[in-house]
């Protein structure tokens, strides 16, 4: 089902089949957007899993890698992400010409930010040095950040095309991309750790190398797809050359920052509780890195009922449907908040077969069960948070969500995370364990925010005649 075909994605606000279309139209989107981000994260989780088959230094070194990377590139990425909220409005009020020129315009702007996030990348080392990781870790994980490099002007391009993949209502192209590209990550990462079919044994080193070729591919696939599809043929993407336009590059970038940096409070709090906690061994690291990949798995449906959530937000309040915009925020919520139940009974009762498929090291599998266990209480908040932060994206209201996470995650999770974790100021250091249980009481106030300024933000748009969608 294409979401936005015919009836204009709306059904009557009295219809007694309320519910059951905006299931259907939840799920259209949500399903497809839902194993996209599984099939990319599922790389994330394929390197720890088989780094950690090959030994644990590699596996510590593989996930310090990522603790440095990810936060910078979704604090910087992220602010592509409100192309989907433009796009989403454009194709609700059936102003698709103006979807072309928006992305040119996304396109300029992931210029700098490709040159800062690698300009960041060439002073990894002194960031390494500073948190005192191990020699052994440092030398492993700077080969490997020597492939996210090559891989990163990928990742930054993809964005915009898959915003407007999104934005449209057709995820499923996007997530039949990132199947493959996880395939083809998964078949190098097996080749170039364990050095099979005649290539070099390279270890935790080999998973950059299979970052950066499977990067490139996907974008190589997912361009040749939108060029060849008739679908998005009207926006007229790939005709003509429009200049950088400085207002728009501006406009764009102001809007989508505080999504971007929303983004990187929060994985910036998980990474850089790793980074606070690498010197305590790579065990701990390990064990921690364990417990971010299982959840971050489970963090997937919040996320991506959030992502189906700002399409479909997008979409009603392009339409000047701002009630039905409200209604289907909030039913976002309640999807969201019963899926999360599932993924607590999950983390609740299977958390330590979950870390066992990481590592066979028996001290790393109980400290990672043990962090994946208080993992479970954040699931309910995490589905509030992340789903109330999409719709808000829908509704471009993109800089009060970011205060929110800087004032749960840095001013109150990671201080009482620091203070259980690393001192005896309340009680003896609890290491790994009481940084998570901090980060659980951040995640928490984060939902409990997020949910009031969605009500404040539905309703000011339903009752201000000022209101401005594009």
């Amino acid at each position: 089902m294409n979401a936005t075909d015919d009836k204009n994605i709306i059904e009557p606000i009295g219809s007694s089949n309320k519910i059951g279309f905006e299931l259907k139209v939840f799920f259209s989107l949500a399903i497809p957007i839902y194993f996209s981000q599984l099939a990319t994260h599922a790389t994330g989780v394929i390197a720890a899993m088989m780094t950690g088959n090959y030994n644990t230094v590699d596996q510590a070194a593989v996930a310090t890698g990522n603790m440095l990377f990810w936060p910078i590139f979704f604090g910087l990425g992220g602010s592509l992400f409100i192309i989907t909220a433009y796009v989403a409005q454009y194709h609700g009020a059936k102003k698709h010409k103006e979807i072309g020129p928006l992305l040119k315009q996304a396109f300029w702007l992931c210029i700098p930010l490709i040159i800062l996030v690698s300009l960041y990348l060439g002073f990894a080392g002194n960031i390494l040095d500073f948190f005192k990781t191990p020699d052994e870790v440092q030398k492993i994980t700077k080969n490997y950040l020597l492939g996210l490099l090559v891989g990163t002007p990928a990742l930054f391009l993809f964005q915009p095309l898959k915003s407007f993949s999104e934005g449209i209502t057709r995820p499923i192209p996007i997530t039949i991309i990132n199947l493959g590209m996880v395939t083809l990550s998964a078949l190098l990462n097996y080749v170039l750790i364990f050095g099979k079919f005649g290539f070099p044994e390279l270890g935790g080193s080999g998973c950059g190398v299979s970052f950066a070729i499977s990067s490139w591919t996907a974008l190589i696939a997912l361009t040749i797809y939108i060029y060849f599809s008739k679908p998005y043929q009207e926006a007229k993407l790939f005709k003509g050359y429009h200049a950088p336009d400085l207002q728009k590059i501006k406009e764009i970038f102001k809007l989508g920052f505080p999504i971007g940096a929303c983004i990187f409070v929060e994985f910036g709090l998980f990474s850089g509780s790793g980074l606070l906690l690498s010197n305590l061994g790579e065990n701990t690291i390990a064990s921690h890195a364990i417990a971010m990949q299982v959840t971050t798995v489970t963090f997937m449906l919040p996320l991506s009922i959030g992502l189906a959530a700002a399409v479909r937000s997008g979409n009603l309040l392009g339409a000047g449907e701002f009630v039905r915009a409200r209604y289907s925020s909030f039913f976002a919520i309640v999807i969201a908040v019963i899926l999360a139940c599932l993924n607590f009974i999950l983390l609740y009762n299977f958390g330590t077969l979950f870390a066992s498929f990481f590592n066979t090291d028996p001290a790393v599998v109980s400290l990672s069960a043990s962090l994946i266990f208080i993992a479970a209480f954040m699931q309910l908040s995490d589905g509030v948070s992340f789903t109330g932060q999409g719709a808000l994206r829908g509704y471009k209201d993109t800089l009060a969500p970011l205060y929110i996470m800087i004032i749960a995650f840095w001013c109150f999770g990671l201080p009482i995370g620091y203070v259980l974790g690393l001192t005896d100021l309340i009680v003896p250091s609890q290491g790994a364990i009481g940084m998570w249980i901090g980060l659980c009481f951040g995640v928490l106030l984060a939902s409990f925010l997020v949910f009031i300024r969605l009500d404040q933000t539905t309703k000011r748009a339903i009752n201000d005649k000022n209101f401005k969608v594009f």
